[in-house]
């Protein structure tokens, strides 16, 4: 799906694909502004909107289509190229990670492991033109061409403005990424202190590798803001500088939150091998008590078990029931000690 907005003359209009060509070549094209969004076009399509009509970078071109040529690539890290009469940048939108279950044969029940899937933004800056491209729907693209049907004249305010809109809403909505961590951080320290399961350990390793994944991308799009908000591209005006910098600031508490929970994962499988460990005492502590207390049961046992003639206890009457008698005294006593000590608390 291919859609280009145009303000020209002061009139907002949308322009379809087959005369984009005509129009970038025309006297008008220099003094409009153009916003063209390519949502998994054809070939075909690229090859006209990159080459024919804009003649960008093959580099580039390959960064923007390798996602459909070699799928089994993961998204490019975000980036931000300078090619003089436009800017190339990537970045990363980032989806609610989603829950999977997978089944262990040795489990009765299935382990959770996170996906965390990321999407590719490739963004052409130009002087009087922007050009995003991505394969998969885009929740800020969506955004802001809801924002134009709205409020048209948006687009005469330059492509670097549009583009700041785009980058915030990118950055927002990485809050409900955000929101769920803090969930299902919450949820597992209830899990380790009240509700202890098995399954514990490979959901906090899975969470602990999204965070860690979340984080990278995180830093990376941090830096290419800080870039974009410094004032390095001629580009990007001196008036619209202070709309990126808003955007750096809540990029920077983002990433300070995702590196608080970091170190609260880390500290969460700290305490579960530490909960772990205790349980192990306990059961290891209940097994020492009883061995220690048929110690001295199996030490009689083998006296009055040896197969010698003479035993005096043998022929006395009552000899059987003196021996378990003595028997439970002892187990009593040795229980009520152990109790008194603290040691079966």
């Amino acid at each position: 799906m291919i859609s280009i907005n145009v303000y020209s003359n002061h009139v907002c209009k949308t322009l379809d694909i087959s005369h984009l060509q005509d129009f970038c070549t025309s006297d008008e094209f220099a003094s409009s502004m153009v916003w063209i969004d390519l949502f998994n076009p054809e070939p075909s399509e690229e090859t006209l909107i990159f080459t024919e009509c804009f003649s960008l970078h093959p580099l580039a071109i390959e960064d923007c289509t390798k996602e459909r040529n070699s799928p089994q690539i993961k998204d490019h890290y975000p980036k931000v190229e300078d090619y003089f009469d436009y800017l190339f940048i990537i970045f990363n939108p980032l989806d609610i990670p989603l829950i999977h279950k997978k089944q262990i044969k040795t489990h009765t029940d299935p382990l959770l492991h996170f996906s965390f899937p990321t999407r590719q933004l490739n963004t052409f800056l130009g002087p009087n033109w922007l050009i995003t491209h991505h394969y998969e729907s885009s929740t800020s693209i969506n955004s802001v061409l809801e924002l134009i049907e709205k409020s048209p004249l948006t687009l005469s305010k330059g492509p670097d403005f549009l583009f700041h809109i785009i980058l915030d809403n990118i950055v927002d909505n990485l809050n409900p990424v955000i929101e769920f961590f803090e969930d299902q951080i919450d949820e597992l320290e209830l899990t380790i202190f009240q509700n202890y399961q098995a399954a514990t350990l490979s959901k906090i390793l899975s969470l602990k590798k999204g965070i860690i994944s979340f984080r990278k991308i995180t830093t990376y799009q941090r830096e290419i803001l800080n870039r974009l908000a410094r004032g390095e591209f001629s580009l990007i005006s001196s008036e619209e500088i202070l709309y990126y910098r808003n955007a750096y600031d809540h990029l920077v508490r983002v990433s300070d939150l995702v590196e608080a929970y970091r170190e609260s994962i880390a500290g969460l499988l700290d305490a579960y091998l530490s909960v772990n460990s205790n349980r192990m005492n306990q059961v290891m502590k209940v097994l020492t008590v009883i061995s220690t207390i048929f110690l001295p049961l199996t030490f009689l046992s083998s006296i009055y078990g040896m197969n010698f003639k003479f035993f005096p206890e043998l022929e006395w009457r009552y000899g059987y029931y003196a021996f378990w008698m003595i028997i439970i005294m002892l187990s009593a006593y040795m229980l009520h000690y152990f109790k008194r000590k603290g040691w079966m608390d």
